[in-house]
């Protein structure tokens, strides 16, 4: 945020992929912990002490300030991490292995994790509605809502969740691959990361909370925009089942109830609850998809993927740099920066769920593999969904822009799907799927907060269970902040505030990743070998991690 993410279940799920039975009682890392609670105090408490319309105008002012004057240099630098998996796949570090070890997972395994780890409701929400969006501000200078832009408004999605935004996560899976299973460290944190570059002393001192505090801050902002992006449609699918009405309470019900969940499963000891619902969330996504491709129009939905694949890759290089100095439409900036900058915010995470279940892969094998399997599983879903949804607007039997204007995305989306075969039935199938699978973001989200917040632990210990539960409310309580000030671009902006920090931590984690890969991999093969061996065994892997679906 994986059948797309390693069955899902590892980002997600808070993943179990080593046992660990037992829960840390160091305390809480304070330079780490309060000044990222703080900045999120201060920021709810400027929520609610101003009116919706002045807090709504000056988000939409710092969003149009970051995404303007930082929209270039963002895509180049996204650019060139896409452009580094070629150099990894193929460069003078092809044949480097990521461990001495045997792989943990046969290759159909870990490729199906990997795929199947994007099987959540933030594809579902986008591939749902992200098409119309393009109709309405069009790129390149088209006419809005004429028939040249629907190629666009099919091609920019799949774009925007296709091989760069797989690039971002399979590059920092690398490098935390290299981390784990070459350096032998447990490196969790990005301070830890870090270290090559800025010495030890300065990794586990100030510079180094710094960069922790940093990290929260952006991660926070990430995920808030997770959950205040998916609410809408969770609230939309509770008020055509169950007859709820839209307000600011349900969606606080509905956010808080994620929480009061989550404390149920920690508390009564199912701890692999969460497990079991990020597996069922995984066998309805892709079950949804076999309905609706088996009994709805097929013909048009396979036609027109290929022809919107086509679209795509011959303008993948003009959509990539596609700032749009002269139209001055805002589509980049509101649509493939933020998205950028939303990736940036989850990068590290994602990055570490993919370097966990890579052991003993060699570099080409890590990086083909990932980015082959991550993006042939989102681009199933936009396959059958987007092209769906566009085959409803056609067809002209559901007023989405009428929906939308009235009463916003989540309502819209609803509409949409009540055209899907086997309607009602659908309908509820999609809610309990909807419900479940924030309920396993916010596991994973709340693991890692806890975990980065948390004096280092040791063997197989966890992080508090109190602290995950608080920062699940955290989350809760900035993502209600924003339903009250309403609209999805408020929960779009807390991204750009997240990203900034990350942007910046990330280019010191590859520097320290380049300066480290060439005294480790410049050696013999027989003295790396003898190097690993020499290093402290690791530690059991932590369970953090959330989905790279978003």
């Amino acid at each position: 945020m994986y059948l797309l993410r390693i069955s899902l279940t590892f980002i997600e799920n808070g993943g179990d992929i080593i046992n660990t039975e037992q829960e840390n009682k160091s305390k809480l890392e304070p330079w780490v912990f309060f000044p990222p609670l703080i900045f999120v105090a201060a920021f709810v408490f400027w929520i609610f002490q101003s009116t919706p319309k002045n807090v709504a105008s000056s988000l939409k002012f710092a969003f149009n300030l970051v995404t303007d004057k930082m929209g270039g240099t963002l895509e180049i630098y996204v650019f060139f991490l896409f452009l580094l998996c070629f150099y990894f796949a193929f460069g003078p570090y092809a044949k480097k292995k990521l461990g001495d070890e045997k792989p943990e997972f046969s290759t159909l395994s870990w490729l199906g994790m990997i795929f199947t780890s994007t099987a959540g409701l933030g594809v579902l929400t986008w591939t749902s509605i992200e098409f119309f969006y393009y109709i309405q501000t069009p790129p390149f200078g088209l006419k809005p809502m004429s028939t040249e832009t629907y190629s666009w408004a099919l091609a920019y999605p799949m774009f925007h969740w296709g091989f760069t935004a797989w690039a971002m996560n399979t590059i920092f899976g690398l490098v935390f691959a290299y981390f784990f299973f070459v350096k032998k460290k447990d490196a969790v944190r990005p301070s830890t990361a870090c270290e090559t570059l800025i010495g030890s002393k300065l990794s586990k001192g100030w510079l180094g909370k710094l960069i922790d505090a940093l990290f929260v801050i952006g991660f926070v902002g990430g995920v808030t925009t997770c959950i205040g992006v998916n609410v809408p449609t969770v609230v939309g699918l509770l008020t055509k089942v169950l007859g709820v009405n839209e307000s600011l309470s349900s969606d606080a019900v509905l956010i808080l109830s994620w929480s009061v969940f989550m404390a149920i499963l920690l508390y009564t000891g199912l701890k692999k609850g969460i497990r079991y619902l990020s597996d069922i969330r995984v066998y309805f996504g892709f079950g949804i998809l076999a309905v609706i491709l088996l009994l709805g129009p097929t013909s048009y939905i396979i036609n027109t993927f290929t022809d919107t694949l086509g679209q795509l890759l011959q303008n993948f290089v003009r959509m990539s740099l596609y700032t749009d100095p002269h139209f001055k439409s805002g589509m980049p900036q509101s649509w493939t920066i933020w998205y950028w900058a939303w990736y940036l915010a989850l990068v590290l995470q994602c990055g570490i769920f993919l370097g966990r279940i890579s052991k003993g892969r060699t570099v080409r094998e890590y990086v083909i593999g990932s980015l082959a399997a991550a993006t042939a599983g989102s681009w199933i879903f936009f396959a059958v969904f987007s092209n769906f949804s566009m085959h409803v607007f056609t067809q002209g039997t559901v007023p989405i822009a009428d929906i939308m204007a009235k009463y916003g995305q989540g309502r819209a989306i609803v509409e949409i799907w009540t055209q899907l075969p086997l309607g009602g039935f659908m309908m509820a199938i999609l809610l309990v799927y909807g419900y479940i699978s924030m309920q396993t973001l916010l596991n994973g989200a709340t693991y890692t907060l806890s975990m980065v917040t948390t004096k280092e632990l040791s063997g197989e210990e966890e992080p508090p269970k109190w602290s995950r539960i608080f920062w699940s409310i955290v989350l809760g309580v900035i993502a209600i902040a924003l339903a009250y000030v309403g609209g999805i671009s408020s929960a779009q902006t807390t991204t750009i505030i997240g990203a900034l920090p990350m942007f910046f931590i990330t280019i010191l984690i590859l520097i320290s990743f380049f300066k480290d890969i060439r005294r480790t991999w410049g050696k013999s093969s027989a003295t790396q070998s003898s190097i690993s061996r020499d290093m402290e065994k690791p530690r059991a892997m932590d369970q953090s991690t959330i989905s790279m679906d978003n």
